[in-house]
């Protein structure tokens, strides 16, 4: 049994946030949206050049009189909501400004899909949520932060049994814990797999028990297994 840490059994092309880090995707996408970008505020900003520069001379600017022209055609070319070119431009440019600050914003673990216990922020909970067919198992990866200055204790993940809505019991023994004892010292992260074995005599059913860490009270994660029949 290992600790999968940062620099410890892999790199960091195993995680699965690794290509944020890339320096060559990075560049390319920086790139084609930089170009897209400055494509944008150019034409933006040669609208607005050419339409005070036709006001101030007392003349109707291209575009006002392309419009009135277009109009009195009944040719509905000004876009599909009827908006001149000039505010078609100005809505495309900050909806994708709006896109590119709703990517910047990093996921929070539930949005990953990715199970973390925070050391240091114990009030961020999710829910490790299993489905085993019967006679099978399942198990996911948790991963332990500790973002601190300061090494932590080790941290020893335990589960409880796992209670039916029918009085039914899964064993904690049921529950496999690849690292049970994880050390956690500064700025480090750990993963950590739980499994867990459904026998033959288990009923299907939802199931719920609790992961608690030893010596942190407030780090916990409420388990729900779901048992089915197996496929046939």
């Amino acid at each position: 049994m290992t600790n999968r840490g940062f620099g410890d059994d892999g790199t960091i092309d195993d995680l699965p946030w690794a290509s944020v880090f890339d320096p060559a995707a990075n560049a390319r996408a920086l790139s084609a949206i930089q170009a897209e970008g400055l494509r944008a505020a150019s034409r933006i900003v040669d609208r607005v050049v050419r339409a005070v520069g036709s006001e101030e001379n007392g003349q109707p600017s291209a575009e006002a009189s392309n419009g009135k022209t277009l109009a009195a055609a009944g040719t509905d070319t000004l876009g599909p909501a009827g908006l001149p070119e000039f505010e078609r431009l100005t809505r495309a440019w900050w909806s994708m400004v709006g896109q590119l600050l709703l990517r910047s914003i990093p996921p929070t673990p539930a949005a990953r899909g990715v199970l973390a216990l925070d050391l240091n922020n114990p009030d961020a909970h999710g829910v490790l949520a299993l489905e085993a067919a019967v006679a099978g198992s399942a198990g996911t990866e948790i991963w332990l932060h500790n973002r601190g200055p300061a090494d932590h204790a080790d941290v020893r993940l335990q589960c409880s049994d796992l209670l039916g809505h029918d009085g039914d019991v899964i064993s904690a023994d049921a529950v496999r814990i690849d690292t049970a004892v994880v050390p956690m010292p500064r700025r480090s992260s750990r993963g950590v797999v739980v499994t867990v074995d459904v026998s033959s005599q288990v009923r299907p059913g939802v199931y719920r028990g609790t992961l608690v860490a030893s010596g942190h009270p407030d780090l916990w994660l409420p388990v729900v297994l779901t048992v089915r029949l197996p496929d046939t």
